[in-house]
């Protein structure tokens, strides 16, 4: 049972196991709310922060915990969270990969199609670009705060819904909070994350005009 414990850390970063990136050519043109929330987030060059994690098994053994970590992103490289005290049954997860967070990197993860839209959010369709357990993800995304929610649901019954309440840093929006809630065909979990403590480094404007230019 305690082995379900690694899943539900993974589900909380929505880790996801996403496919090993394509090009984005094959992945197709990513819908203009990529493009304008990427757009505004172009002259992040790095940043660091602080996550206070409460996990929560809803069934049998009903294990509750609370984790401590920080987290780093750097542009083209590293995007991950490392927790200082994961228990013993969660050994080896202790750094968690946050990649399939990025917006920026849905088009070469995912084929993409706009479900719908209401106001300044809209609602997308994501596939795996390579087949998986993944049947479809629906992904709430506003074009100045990004990522609002996503539901993940699975071929075999399962999902995991993360709900992201953002914050603005420096006129940057940033994952204030998140909620998962992860239901599976023989077990149910909540979770809960608070980011803080943002330090965020940016580039020159010449670069990231240069940037936008390309």
């Amino acid at each position: 049972m305690l082995r379900r414990v690694p899943i539900i850390l993974a589900a909380l970063l929505l880790t996801a196991q996403a496919p090993p990136p394509a090009t984005v050519a094959s992945a197709g043109i990513p819908p203009a709310v990529i493009v304008a929330y990427s757009g505004r987030n172009a002259a992040v060059q790095h940043y660091t922060f602080d996550v206070d994690a409460r996990i929560a098994l809803l069934t049998f053994p009903w294990i509750r915990f609370t984790l401590h970590g920080h987290g780093t992103y750097t542009r083209g490289g590293d995007y991950s969270v490392h927790f200082d005290n994961v228990p013993w049954f969660g050994k080896g997860y202790e750094t968690m990969p946050m990649g399939s967070l990025d917006v920026a990197n849905w088009p070469s993860l995912y084929t993409m199609s706009v479900a719908g839209s209401q106001g300044s959010v809209t609602t997308l369709s994501l596939h795996d670009v390579k087949k998986s357990p993944l049947s479809e993800a629906r992904a709430q995304i506003d074009a100045a705060q990004g990522l609002l929610q996503i539901l993940y649901t699975y071929d075999y019954g399962g999902h995991v819904k993360l709900t992201i309440v953002p914050q603005s840093v420096d006129g940057l929006f940033f994952p204030g909070s998140e909620e998962a809630e992860i239901v599976m065909p023989h077990y149910r979990a909540m979770a809960w994350a608070t980011f803080s403590n943002y330090q965020v480094a940016k580039r020159s404007p010449a670069v990231s005009n240069a940037t936008g230019r390309r």
